[in-house]
This record gives structure tokens, C-alpha cells and sequence, in this order.
């Protein structure tokens, strides 16, 4: 129990001396927090279904939304209080936060509505460390064909902390998206529907790296061919959106990366686009394994 309440109360306080601090710089009701890494865990799994899939994916019916590809999806959303009882959260957030996923993902006629907001009064579940944290939570609080949204505290994936994770496409068992309240507001809740549609992080490596020009970009990096070749973005993008970093490829070409890319590492005040190729593949991952949502 005192490890829980430690845990927490960092979290707390990293988001209140992050306030205070912002607060000496910025007008009143402007909080800045600092950056955290995407959580989301690429799978072999999903690596081999992209392999599988690839031809498929290109066909020319996937190429450009239209009345036929369209669908509809609900999001249940869970407010998770901290062990002040505090909600730090409320449904205008999340409205706000739907709203911009709404304007990125009408490029493929797909929305998002809030099905209902509901609070979980145990703070015990408002920090993630593991699955097995989440085992109880899903058991009471989750409901079918709908994305449930999680929003809590701190979250940690093999004990680095980050702003939440998700599923892909091949996990038709977890629709579940988990995200820190800090990170509402912003891009980091498209990021994650990317992956909950099948996208890579553009610096993916499992399947393989790929080379700045661009030869192996079908077959390795984020499987996909109109994204740059990126070596990890995470803290190397300053504040006017300039890329500092000197990483060459395995042919010693050094990487020139877009720092506007939504599946990115880039600071989010930057990122803003999602490729016509990331588009693709999820109008074809929303049709060949969410279907059941819509």
C-alpha cells in the first residue's frame, strides 16, 4: 500500500512543480508538462500481420475514403480519481480531446462519439505499472463493442513511465486505450488511435531499420513508404520544431526526419500529419479487424 501511495503522490507532485514552475512563465490556466514517451508495445504478431497484409493493403480501394468506407465509433470513458478523491479530468476535457480526433480521422469518414463518462472512485487502479494492474480494472469497468478510455494518474510499460499505450489491430480482446489526464489535451490521444488502427511508430525497428533512402521502406522501419526514416525523435526536436540530431543510417547517411508526424517522437506542438499511406493502412485495419466496433 505505501509503495501505491508513493507512486501516486510523485505523480502528483511532478504535475504540480510542473504547473508552479510554467505558472512563472505563462498566463494563469496554462500548465506545461514535460515530455513523455509513447508506451505502446510492437508485437512480432502484428509486425507479421502488416508482412501478410501488405499486398492487400494496397489495393485501390483503400486508397481514398468514401460513403462506402465510412464508420461510426463510440468511446467509453473512465475518469479514474487520484487518493485525494480528486478527478483532475472532467468530460469537457475529453470532448475537447474527441473533437481534434474527429478533424484527423475524417480523412477516412470515420468518427468518434462519447458513448457516457464514468468515475472510478478506487484510487488504487489510477496508476498502471503492468497488466496485471489492469487485470481487476477491465474486470469491473469496461464495456463491449466500444473503445473504453482510460484516464489516470501515471502509467509505466516495463517500468518507464509514459503518457499511456494501446493495442493493435490483431488484439481484437483489449479495445482498450490507456492514457495520463495530463496528456488529454494535445496529440498524444491521436497517436494511440494510430496504433489502436494498425500504425508503427515511424522509428519502429522491430521488423528491421530503414535506410534514410528509402530502398527497404516496404519491408522494414513503420512498413510504410511516404514516412521519412527516423531514428527516435524523443527529446531531439526543440522548441521550434528543429531536429538536433546527428544519427546516420547503416549506409552512413545521416537522417534528415519529419518532426511533424503524428506516429513520431517529436515534440507534440509539432506534429500535425498523418501520410496518405498511414491513412491506408488504417481505413484497411479499421475494415479488416475493427469492423466489430461500427
Amino acid at each position: 500500500m505505501g509503495g501505491l501511495n508513493n507512486m501516486i503522490t510523485s505523480a502528483k507532485l511532478r504535475r504540480r512543480l510542473v504547473c508552479l514552475f510554467s505558472g512563472m512563465l505563462l498566463p494563469a490556466g496554462i500548465c506545461l508538462f514535460a515530455q513523455l514517451p509513447d508506451g505502446t508495445k510492437t508485437t512480432q504478431q502484428w509486425i507479421d500481420e502488416i508482412v501478410s497484409n501488405i499486398d492487400e493493403e494496397e489495393k485501390p480501394e483503400y486508397n481514398v475514403a468514401s460513403v462506402y468506407n465510412s464508420a461510426h465509433l463510440s468511446i467509453m470513458a473512465y475518469i479514474i480519481r487520484d487518493i485525494d478523491g480528486s478527478l483532475n479530468c472532467d468530460e469537457a476535457d475529453i470532448t475537447a480531446g474527441i473533437n481534434l480526433l474527429n478533424e484527423y480521422f475524417s480523412k477516412i469518414n470515420t468518427d468518434f462519439t462519447l458513448r457516457s463518462v464514468q468515475v472510478v472512485d478506487d484510487y488504487h487502479y489510477s496508476t498502471i505499472q503492468n497488466e496485471t494492474d489492469t487485470r481487476e480494472l477491465l474486470k469491473k469497468h469496461k464495456a463491449e463493442r466500444t473503445i473504453n478510455l482510460y484516464l489516470l494518474e501515471s502509467i509505466e510499460t516495463d517500468s518507464v513511465p509514459c503518457y499511456g499505450y494501446t493495442y493493435y489491430p490483431s488484439d481484437t480482446v483489449n479495445n482498450t486505450v490507456f492514457l495520463d489526464k495530463d496528456y488529454i489535451h494535445g496529440n498524444y490521444l491521436i497517436t494511440l488511435m494510430g496504433h489502436f488502427f494498425g500504425l508503427l511508430s515511424t522509428h519502429d525497428t522491430l521488423g528491421g531499420f530503414e535506410y534514410v533512402n528509402g530502398v527497404n521502406c516496404r519491408t522494414s522501419g513503420d512498413f510504410i513508404c511516404d514516412t521519412w526514416a527516423d531514428p527516435n525523435l524523443f527529446d531531439m526536436v526543440d522548441d521550434d520544431c528543429i531536429y538536433s540530431g546527428t544519427f546516420q543510417d547503416g549506409n552512413g547517411e545521416f537522417y534528415v526526419p519529419t518532426v511533424a508526424n503524428l506516429m513520431s517522437e517529436s515534440k507534440d506542438a509539432c506534429k500535425c500529419i498523418f501520410t496518405s499511406q498511414q491513412y491506408r493502412r488504417m481505413l484497411f485495419c479499421l475494415k479488416k479487424y475493427r469492423y466489430y466496433l461500427f
